[in-house]
């Protein structure tokens, strides 16, 4: 057998992988929406959080903000700034927080035109259970992953993971840019109007039973769009190539 027909070989059997994965995830993600009432749980309780800053002027529930409890269920970590995107939401329709995020995930990845083998990497990561949960829950999550996404190609979005403390290193993959300062900037001063609100957060961050690890289930799914990043023909990190330099024209020979 010739190499080119080996090659062949090894794109169909990877091509028929990715396909069965992209099958799997559709699937998992229709049948949990027509059948499990927990769908989109965590996009609810993100928005009544938000209806809550509104409503009373912290998001986070007092018991939270009172003494030590542990993780259960509606409790709110997210800190303050997050709730830029999560009041939108209130009167946004839910379709658009699974559409967008989803979207800028994909056309982030594509970008990068990854090849076929990276591309069932990520299928494999998409499909392994705590990521899928992410999108099954409506897991803010989801935007986290996106910004990641959106970062290896504007780098300044980079700034926006750290609202998952977890994974704040990621975040400092932009840093060496100028955009990834300016956003920082902003959103330095957008968290100037939560001045109150970021105290509660310190409280509700202190009295959790939740540490750093708590999101380290999510990390393949965080590290999907820097798989497509690094493994893609457009690779923001390869050093630049010297240019060719002209030929140089040999000196005349004087008779």
């Amino acid at each position: 057998m010739n190499p080119d027909s080996r090659a062949r070989i090894v794109r169909a059997v990877l091509a028929t992988v990715f396909g069965l994965e992209l099958a799997w995830i559709a699937f998992v993600l229709v049948q949990q929406w027509q059948t499990n009432p927990t769908f989109g749980l965590d996009y609810r309780w993100h928005v009544d959080a938000a209806r809550r800053l509104l409503d009373t002027g912290t998001p986070y529930w007092p018991w939270q903000i009172a003494g030590p409890y542990e993780i259960s269920d509606g409790a709110i970590l997210y800190p303050p700034t997050a709730f830029l995107l999560f009041i939108p939401f209130i009167w946004l329709p839910a379709v658009l927080w699974w559409a967008v995020p989803i979207a800028i995930l994909a056309v982030g990845m594509a970008i990068h035109r990854p090849p076929l083998w990276a591309w069932v990497v990520i299928g494999a990561i998409l499909s392994f259970e705590k990521s899928l949960n992410v999108f099954v829950f409506g897991n803010p999550s989801m935007w986290i992953v996106a910004a990641i996404a959106a970062g290896t190609v504007l780098w300044w979005p980079f700034i926006l993971v750290v609202a998952k403390p977890t994974f704040a290193p990621i975040a400092l993959i932009g840093i060496r840019h100028r955009s990834w300062w300016i956003a920082a900037a902003i959103l330095a001063v957008a968290s100037i109007p939560f001045a109150r609100v970021w105290l509660d957060w310190l409280a509700v961050v202190r009295n959790s039973n939740v540490s750093l690890i708590y999101n380290l289930p999510t990390l393949p799914l965080m590290l999907a769009p820097l798989v497509a990043w690094l493994a893609g023909v457009r690779r923001p990190l390869e050093w630049p190539k010297p240019r060719p330099q002209r030929d140089e024209v040999p000196p005349q020979v004087v008779g």
